[in-house]
């Protein structure tokens, strides 16, 4: 009976299994990095619930997407500027580099915990109850659920790459606040021609890959930022100090 809630649990799995070992990995028992990663998933729960009333007004656009373009540009504004004003007021965020990395993954955690987790669960129990719910989707079996969810799992790992991309990015905005308006920038624009990707071609793979170039540009260019000899002190590079145990 409950074939669908079990491969909702499963792709649970896929979603977060990865971000949370690679943050295990890490930070392994150090109290101050597990702190940093639940804040980091608490200010983007706040960044998301200050920006909510506004994403309220969808009837007051002529078209959606104008909306989407609206609707991205307070993503990239409240997300980045939470993210920047968090690591300015609280020196525990910007400690070494570790705890710069734990804030990346733990806001993209929770962003997956919350954004696609809770909601294929939620949706699983229905299909599995047999709600009789007009807006609920399709599928032919528990299988085909499974596989056409899958790719949303892919993507938490690809936007949790581009949030710890932005968190790093976010940090150097302290020594010059020009990187604060690129992440801002980066944010909406990833959004933007995400969701209108989906939106013009209903292609779920044409999506994905969209954003996992977007995500890997962001990734590269955090880490020629980041080693650049103006704001690396340390004789590593940040390549071999995120990888190192």
């Amino acid at each position: 009976m409950w074939e669908y809630t079990l491969y909702a649990f499963l792709l649970s799995a896929i979603a977060l299994t990865p971000i949370l070992s690679v943050f295990i990995y890490k930070a392994g028992f150090k109290a101050n990095l597990w702190l940093v990663f639940l804040l980091g998933g608490t200010i983007w729960l706040l960044a998301l619930i200050a920006r909510t009333p506004l994403l309220l007004l969808h009837l007051f656009f002529p078209s959606d997407i104008i909306y989407f373009a609206y609707a991205s540009i307070l993503a990239g504004v409240f997300e980045e500027s939470f993210r920047y004003f968090s690591m300015k007021k609280w020196e525990k965020f910007r400690e070494s580099k570790a705890h710069i990395l734990s804030m990346g993954l733990g806001w993209g955690f929770l962003e997956a915990l919350i954004i696609y987790v809770s909601s294929i669960i939620l949706i699983a129990v229905f299909l599995d109850l047999g709600a009789p719910i007009s807006e609920l989707p399709s599928y032919t079996s528990p299988f085909d659920f499974f596989v056409s969810r899958l790719a949303g799992a892919f993507e938490r790992w690809v936007a949790t790459l581009l949030h710890v991309s932005l968190t790093f990015l976010v940090f150097q905005a302290l020594k010059r606040r020009t990187y604060l308006y690129l992440a801002i920038t980066i944010h909406t624009a990833v959004d933007f021609v995400a969701v209108t990707t989906s939106y013009l071609t209903q292609n779920i793979v044409l999506t994905e890959l969209v954003i996992t170039v977007f995500a890997l540009t962001v990734a590269f260019y955090a880490l020629k930022v980041l080693q650049a000899p103006e704001y690396i002190s340390e004789s590593r590079s940040i390549a071999s100090e995120i990888c190192q145990k």
